[in-house]
């Protein structure tokens, strides 16, 4: 009876560790929403890196709403 409870054990934890397919779903979301948000935080940042160009320039009015467009961006993302 030892000997099977031994040889059960790995069985129970493999199955114990399968997602079912709603939880795998909840995953595969999560990791899009994940790697959305983080292509977001990517065009923020570059949009920023244009308005200290602007700034540069001397073009405070594009610095203005290139800063504007990027903390929108910025604030979408935190939001995923």
């Amino acid at each position: 009876m030892k000997k099977f409870a031994i040889a059960a054990l790995p069985l129970a934890f493999a199955i114990a560790a399968c997602d079912t397919p709603a939880e795998e779903a909840q995953d595969v979301e999560a990791e899009a929403t994940e790697a959305a948000g983080e292509v977001i935080d990517e065009q923020a940042e570059l949009l920023e890196e244009q308005a200290d160009a602007a700034e540069d320039a001397g073009n405070e009015a594009q610095e203005a709403a290139l800063e504007e467009q990027a903390d929108a961006l910025e604030d979408q993302a935190d939001g995923m």
